[in-house]
């Protein structure tokens, strides 16, 4: 998706990009919502061979209420 700014920004086209990051920041760009955006699935990758630190723990935690408050009514599969 980064790659997709300076693309867009040296008037190569449009980007469809993910909406994780604060687009707005970038100068130049018009970020549009799309109405009822696509859902498309997402998953956290680990270590089998490694057990989580507390930082790890953490940020799987945040990603979880991240995507059950985007989500609304459905409910993230965690």
């Amino acid at each position: 998706s980064i790659s997709a700014v300076g693309f867009v920004q040296a008037g190569l086209g449009i980007g469809l990009v993910d909406a994780l990051l604060p687009w707005q920041q970038f100068a130049g760009l018009a970020v549009r919502p799309l109405a009822a955006g696509p859902e498309f699935p997402i998953a956290l990758l680990t270590s089998r061979a490694r057990a989580l630190s507390r930082a790890d723990e953490m940020m799987r935690d945040e990603i979880r209420e991240a995507c059950a408050a985007v989500l609304g009514d459905h409910r993230a599969k965690v």
